[in-house]
């Protein structure tokens, strides 16, 4: 007895869970990347923009306080050596120079524009500076050592001066406050810069581990499921051989008594009997239930892949016309008429029996479902643009529903209305389906309901360089 497998649990709740945890962990993870990734970028650019304020303001400042300090002190320095020892063209002349250079360095303030509160504005300082050389240069050319106007102007020049250092000095503290602001501001951006980057480490690092452990999770419940599903497949193998088995041996056992009665039966009618219509029905249901079983140990043969073919090479101008008259009395039985073209050469690796046996499936089905004396067309061609053998069927029955259309071919599949009430077991073109794929072929189904329907059987034409032999079309 074959019991039915009961489904295993798929656990879909829990692995539904786990994904929607990856899920959100990515999107917390690639949420944490971009926002320590748009902070680290903006301190990033605080960092640029301060450095850059100190390398172009800040310690521009400090330098050049120094350097006006220096060009004051080296002015006031060379002044006190006029005031001991008294002018000379020589002393003038290094008194001019010293003043230009005090004048470039004044330039050079006057380019950085420093507006800070506290400070002389470069625009004072130079004025400063011009009237102390107004004055003073002019005492120097009226030179007399004993006079006064000289002593008094050498005494206020040196006021000037000393204003000027203190000036010089101002700038200079504020480029000192302003570098040592500059530097601090540097450092403690780095240090953000550098919290948030370890922080981004460790944010990773822990979406990285929760991360892992979800995927270890996961994978160990696929390869549950995958274990659970293996032991399902190979249950349901197990009786899928069981039920092929058990067919085969229903099947051979059920061959042998109707071969008696089918035999018994026709001797009997070989002789003159009363029962003979008794007899005549025996017979035909004996032939019914052969062929049942027949089709039955043929599914059985194809579903444990141990189905028997005589596969050879078969000329198809000369194999149609056979299989052609075998089709037209199948069809005159069922109360059609058979229509012909055949217009195909080539050659096909076939067991010719089981195409024979297609093509007939087809014809009888097509014939089954026709009106009394409908037509059923048979077409054989080659198809255009490809190497295959298209064999065509077409009846003039009532169609088939496009529901039913993908579930024609299986098993004892019978479509509604018209089509249930028909004879037959179900397992016809599970059988043509079956005998065209193991040749490499197809059917395909086009049918339209009302307006009857075409099965287009195709098989792989072989690959001969060989002489085309084509046929006229012959019709019927």
């Amino acid at each position: 007895m074959i019991r039915p497998t009961k489904p295993l649990p798929m656990r879909s709740d829990q692995l539904g869970g786990l994904w929607r945890s990856a899920i959100i962990a990515v999107a917390g993870l690639l949420l944490a990347i971009a926002i320590g990734g748009a902070l680290a970028l903006t301190l990033d650019r605080r960092l640029q923009a301060v450095t850059r304020e100190v390398i172009d303001y800040d310690l521009e400042i400090d330098d050049e306080g120094d350097e006006l300090r220096v060009a004051v002190l080296e002015l006031r320095t060379l002044h006190r050596g006029l005031l001991l020892a008294g002018p000379s063209r020589g002393g003038i002349d290094e008194f001019d120079a010293t003043y230009a250079i005090l004048e470039e360095e004044l330039s050079e303030l006057d380019a950085i524009g420093i507006e800070e509160p506290g400070v002389t504005p470069s625009g004072e300082i130079r004025d400063m500076a011009r009237s102390y050389h107004d004055d003073f240069r002019s005492a120097l050319l009226s030179y007399e050592r004993t006079d006064p106007e000289f002593i008094d102007a050498a005494d206020r020049g040196l006021v000037r001066l000393n204003e000027l250092n203190e000036a010089a000095q101002e700038i200079d503290r504020l480029g000192e406050e302003l570098s040592d602001d500059s530097l601090e501001a540097i450092e403690q951006t780095s240090e953000t810069t550098a919290l948030v980057l370890t922080a981004m480490i460790v944010g990773l690092f822990l979406a990285g581990g929760g991360m892992a452990f979800i995927a270890i999770g996961v994978v160990r419940e696929l390869r549950d499921l995958y274990a659970r599903q293996a032991a399902a497949a190979e249950e349901l193998a197990r009786a899928s051989r069981a039920k092929n088995e058990f067919i085969a041996d229903v099947s051979h056992e059920l061959r042998t008594p109707l071969t008696v009665v089918r035999g018994n039966a026709e001797i009997a009618l070989s002789s003159e009997s009363e029962q003979r219509d008794s007899l005549e029905e025996i017979l035909r249901a004996s032939s019914r239930m052969t062929r049942l079983v027949e089709d039955l140990m043929f599914l059985a043969r194809s579903d444990s892949a141990t189905l028997p073919l005589d596969l050879k090479s078969v000329e198809v101008a000369t194999f149609l016309p056979e299989v052609l008259e075998n089709a037209r009395s199948l069809a005159r039985e069922r109360g059609a008429r058979l229509e012909s073209r055949i217009a195909a050469d080539g050659r096909i690796m076939a067991d010719r029996g089981r195409i024979e046996q297609a093509i007939l499936i087809l014809v009888d089905n097509a014939a089954k479902f026709s009106p009394e004396n409908g037509v059923v067309t048979l077409e054989a061609t080659n198809a255009a643009g490809a190497r295959e053998l298209c064999v065509k069927v077409t009846d003039e029955g009532p169609g088939i529903a496009p529901a039913d259309v993908p579930y024609i071919f299986e098993r004892f599949y019978r479509v509604g209305g018209q089509r249930a009430r028909r004879e037959g077991t179900g397992l016809g073109l599970a059988i043509a389906h079956t005998i065209s794929s193991v040749h490499g072929g197809r059917i395909e189904v086009r049918s339209q309901q009302g307006h009857g329907t075409a099965m287009l059987l195709s098989l792989p034409l072989l690959d001969e360089p060989r002489p085309s032999i084509r046929r006229p079309a012959r019709a019927t």
